[in-house]
């Protein structure tokens, strides 16, 4: 089998719940890559690629697109059996430094052609079913006590077991909204909480001994992504679980906060560490290293929520934790402003996940279990597609 063309889709998708952060309002309008890669056995695999834009990745929708199409394609791709992952990473980390969104991109598509060429799911290339499903955290974006409150409960009501809330905008607000929040959903849910980088170590150490008595599960990057000493600081003077998201990007970066000892727990997200092949790297060292791992998703569709499912079910690092959740489907629930992915028809691939009373749901199907939409696609699709070699 030989990888002969790719076609992209430039997406742009515009939500339905914005979520406020101390990024500023996420979802207005994402600009996210599909990506088919084709073979000459009649084959073709599916990947996602969501940037959330410069600010956050240094990747966008355009250099997705340059990279693929200018680099990976004719240096990695072409005439290249998709079964030789190794060969095909160390080709594109030859050709590209950094990039990883894009190159999480190919790496889908590809184990999504290889569980198709053999007939079986993708769990079972990367680990097999080490649980059926994944309970996932309900997110709440940054807004007055009575906003979240209700966005909470809304979510509890539902089945969700953990609360994810965006704060560090307005740090006394939020100490009033972690209390709403924490009334809401009484005494028997978790509240997870995602500072996004926006404090300094002073400000994070005295912010979070005001909520402690709210019993907060952790606190997600409460400081900038490369003040690694300052995260340990935050660590070593707080009682709550302290985890690192932007901070632990690449496995370089991971490695270096394991090192540095500064961390509870690593945030992670399959759809910007390079694919299934970094992932599981990175997955087994920070379980190695004794820090346990937490899954997330960026704001992305069907194609990226069904990675996560896959990679999520296969891995006892996310299958069996301390935690009553480890993923996060803020895309499709975002996008649609619903608790769960049953109503939704035209996802850009059919079936959609399925995310219901709080769980996700792996797809069964070959590879990773889901199919073009067409009519999903028609109505996602940002600008005209683009072909590079031979496609069907």
């Amino acid at each position: 089998m030989k990888i002969i063309g790719l076609r992209i889709y430039p997406l742009t998708l515009k939500f339905g719940y914005i979520i406020h952060e101390s990024f500023g309002a996420v979802g207005k309008e994402e600009k996210n890559v599909l990506l088919q890669i084709f073979t000459d056995e009649g084959i073709y695999g599916l990947g996602e690629a969501i940037t959330l834009g410069p600010f956050y990745s240094s990747e966008s929708q355009g250099t997705v697109i340059d990279m693929i199409t200018n680099y990976f394609f004719p240096k990695a791709l072409l005439g290249e059996d998709p079964f030789n992952i190794d060969k095909i990473v160390y080709k594109m980390d030859k050709a590209v430094t950094g990039h990883s969104i894009a190159k999480t991109c190919v790496d889908m598509a590809l184990h999504d052609i290889m569980g198709k060429a053999l007939n079986v799911p993708l769990y079972r290339l990367i680990g097999g079913k080490f649980s059926d499903k994944i309970p996932l955290r309900y997110g709440i974006g940054s807004g007055s006590p009575e906003a979240m409150a209700a966005m909470a409960k809304r979510g509890i009501d539902d089945g969700y077991k953990c609360i994810k809330m965006k704060c560090g905008m307005n740090p006394n607000l939020e100490i009033e909204c972690v209390k709403a929040v924490r009334e809401a959903i009484g005494p028997d849910n978790d509240i997870s909480i995602d500072i996004n980088q926006n404090f300094t170590p002073e400000q994070a150490i005295r912010w979070i001994h005001q909520v402690e008595p709210y019993h907060i599960l952790n606190v997600e990057q409460p400081v900038p992504k490369h003040d690694i000493r300052g995260l340990k600081r935050v660590r070593d003077n707080v009682e709550t679980a302290i985890g690192a998201c932007e901070a632990g990007y690449s496995i370089e970066d991971v490695m270096k906060i394991l090192i540095a000892d500064a961390c509870d727990l690593i945030h992670f997200k399959v759809a910007r560490s390079g694919g299934f092949y970094r992932s599981k790297q990175i997955v087994h060292m920070t379980r190695a290293a004794g820090v346990s791992v937490m899954g997330s998703t960026q704001l992305g569709m069907g194609v990226e929520l069904a990675a996560m499912a896959h990679f999520a079910v296969s891995n006892m690092c996310l299958g069996h934790a301390p935690y009553t959740a480890q993923g996060y489907g803020g895309g499709l629930l975002n996008l649609y402003d619903v608790v769960d992915t049953k109503g939704i028809t035209d996802d850009i691939v059919t079936p959609t996940p399925l995310i219901e009373k709080g769980f996700l749901t792996v797809p069964e199907g070959p590879g990773l279990g889901v199919t073009l939409n067409p009519a999903g696609l028609k109505r996602w699709q940002g600008a005209p597609a683009i072909e590079v070699g031979k496609v069907f």
